[in-house]
């Protein structure tokens, strides 16, 4: 039922009549009900039931599930003059808040008279009511999933379990952790008492996830509307944002129906549409998060991205829990916290992205009749052990090479793809057989003033190699590829770059996991950017003089074995060398071949024609546009035979 402004006001004086005109000996009218929509916080809508006059004994209730409103209510607003009037309701629990406003003459009207001293107001009043609302732990139904645990991935205990184990047996109440690493199908779990839990504010996560699913379902990018409800859903944990959202997506049905989707295997509605009270685990809540820290089946690149954005600008007032350990700025974090009969329930969510191996993670807390700073406390201690420990989740020390799409490949069939420009700015790809290139396909326009251009690696992990280029004015833009093989908007993502004689990029040449781009200065020193996820670039380091002689660098993959991409040069003279990194340096790798010269344009793509020897091949064009391609070879030479391919590129001035 909805609640209108005059309701409470009309209900004030109906039920003041009655008993004021009732005839001495006869009984009284029965008091009037109505309905008041509410929102509570960590919760979701409820309708309070109000019976009779609120400031002379009426009652307030919620007649179905598991809240009942305790104590007596509050009122916020303000009065004729303007003055604020907050009167916080009694008892312990979470607020709700009315929807709509009301108005009475004065405070007195609304409130019992015991709380309407606490603000003496002047005059008519305006504002909404509030209410306390106790969360019965014993009304929590338990799924039948419950028992399933985790069917995708079998977990395993954490390799520092007896560490865990001794922290939390010092601590109070319940616990589950989960942790994964994302790609991999590793998972593990630890459980003191119960994993389960109500999911209070971190189900906004699998709310934006099916606000997502049901825009990408449409065939439509997110609405204005829906970004304006996401961001201070996500990022201030706002509660009538998510209500709105949660109204949008179809309530219970979808929580139940994305978390079919996105493998939530022990993820079920609240039977009382309370978006707060979905019953999880930690294992659940770990392989949500692994939806945004790798190319999800259901989520787009550019939502995962999108998402991403979010949860690292959490508000810093609810900037806690598994941040505690990790280089700050390093985590993707959801929060949430509501207190119950049992005690709070507090849980905290997020991908670990701060070097190899990243991780998902999952804290989940409850029936700890102490403070809620003790539960944060605990899972503050879950996050810290887990990241000291990090390099025991298995693994080699190399990043797992498909954690990315291959360098080049453009359209995600594993094979690297060949792009360039022409002289009026039109940017050209040409898809990759595995021994030649296709026609040219126009997927951007508008580049006329570009001075580089080149490929950045798979930045957002869709599998799909993106595209740098640099502006004549200096600025270094990116521009990730869609799943329909188009450039999207440019976004700059550095200044002042118009000086650097070239620029190489699309490889991780420290083995950290990030892509790096390269710069070569007049004289041949060369910086070290890196470029984050969501292709944020920041200066590591200089890494000496490789390329004195070599105006022409590119990166190329691996020729080594240990983990890190390497660099490849071209002299003007006409000379090739490769040189490997040692992470903050370079080694001369291959004797110099020659010869180059007669090309107007030597480039590495990436690796053609997938070949045994993962290497990186070359492909040279002439000056009459011919294309001829070499073949790489282990520790970053060509082999001695050549294949000629497309004869469409004379109109390009620029490959890549």
């Amino acid at each position: 039922m909805c609640y209108r402004s005059a309701a409470l006001t009309a209900l004030v004086l109906a039920t003041s009549s009655a008993l004021i005109g009732s005839s001495a000996g006869a009984a009284p009218a029965a008091p009037t009900s109505t309905g008041i929509d509410v929102n509570c916080e960590g919760i979701g809508a409820d309708t309070v039931t109000l019976t009779g006059d609120l400031a002379r004994g009426g009652t307030a209730e919620i007649e179905r599930g598991p809240l009942t409103v305790v104590g007596r209510p509050g009122f916020t607003g303000e009065d004729a003059s303007g003055h604020q009037v907050d009167v916080a309701p009694t008892g312990d629990g979470a607020l709700c808040t009315a929807d709509e406003e009301t108005t009475a003459s004065a405070i007195a009207k609304v409130l019992p008279a015991t709380q309407a001293a606490k603000a003496p107001s002047s005059g008519r009043v305006t504002g909404q009511l509030t209410f306390t609302v106790e969360v019965d732990t014993s009304a929590a139904v338990a799924p039948q999933a419950a028992a399933q645990g985790d069917t995708m991935t079998t977990a395993a205990a954490l390799p520092f379990e007896s560490e865990l184990r001794s922290y939390l047996n010092s601590r109070p109440g319940a616990v589950g952790v989960a942790v994964r690493r994302p790609g991999t199908g590793k998972s593990w779990t630890y459980t003191k008492v119960s994993s389960r839990n109500v999911t209070a504010s971190i189900v906004k996560v699998q709310i934006m996830s099916a606000v997502m699913m049901k825009a990408q379902s449409e065939g439509r990018a997110l609405s204005s509307w829906e970004k304006s409800k996401i961001s201070p859903m996500i990022r201030n944990s706002d509660n009538d944002a998510t209500t709105a959202l949660f109204n949008h997506i179809g309530g219970r049905r979808a929580i139940d129906s994305t978390a079919d989707r996105l493998g939530m295997t022990s993820t079920v509605a609240d039977p009382y549409n309370h978006w707060g009270l979905t019953s999880t685990t930690a294992a659940d809540q770990a392989r949500l998060m692994e939806h945004y820290a790798r190319p999800s089946s259901v989520l787009s690149a550019t939502n995962r991205m999108y998402g991403l954005s979010l949860m690292r600008q959490i508000n810093s007032s609810q900037d806690w829990g598994v941040t505690a350990g990790p280089p700050a700025g390093k985590v993707a974090l959801k929060n949430g916290w509501l207190p119950r009969t049992d005690g709070w329930h507090v849980n905290s969510i997020g991908w670990v992205n701060a070097g190899y191996p990243d991780y998902t993670i999952a804290v989940l807390t409850h029936d700890n009749p102490g403070a809620m700073s003790t539960e944060v406390a605990t899972i503050e201690g879950v996050s810290r052990i887990v990241w000291k420990n990090r390099a025991k989740l298995g693994g080699s020390t190399t990043p797992t090479p498909t954690t990315r799409g291959k360098r080049g490949d453009v359209d995600a069939d594993g094979k690297a793809d060949l792009m360039g420009m022409s002289a009026t700015g039109r940017i050209y790809r040409m898809k990759g057989s595995g021994t030649d290139f296709g026609a040219k396909k126009v997927v951007k326009s508008g580049f006329s003033d570009a001075t580089w251009l080149g490929t950045a690696g798979d930045v957002n992990k869709d599998k799909r190699s993106d595209v740098l280029v640099r502006r004549g004015d200096g600025r270094l833009q990116l521009m990730l590829t869609t799943s329909s093989g188009a450039l999207g908007t440019p976004k700059t993502i550095a200044t002042g770059w118009g000086s650097y004689t070239d620029i190489a990029a699309g490889g991780d040449v420290d083995r950290n996991g990030k892509l790096d781009v390269l710069n070569r200065k007049v004289g041949g020193a060369v910086d070290h950017y890196e470029m984050s996820d969501s292709g944020s670039l920041k200066r590591i380091r200089t890494m000496g003089k490789p390329a004195v002689y070599y105006q022409n660098i590119m990166l190329v993959a691996d020729v080594n074995g240990d983990g890190r991409d390497d660099l490849r040069g071209v002299a003007a003279g006409g000379r090739m060398r490769t040189w490997t990194s040692t992470g903050t340096a370079w080694k001369q790798a291959s004797a110099t071949s020659t010869g180059w010269s007669a090309y107007r344009t030597v480039l590495s793509p990436g690796d053609i024609n997938v070949s045994s020897s993962k290497q990186d091949d070359i492909v040279a064009v002439w000056p009459s546009g011919r294309g001829r391609m070499h073949y790489g070879t282990k520790g970053g030479g060509q082999g001695t035979s050549y294949r000629n391919i497309s004869e469409g590129l004379g109109s390009l001035t620029y490959v890549w």
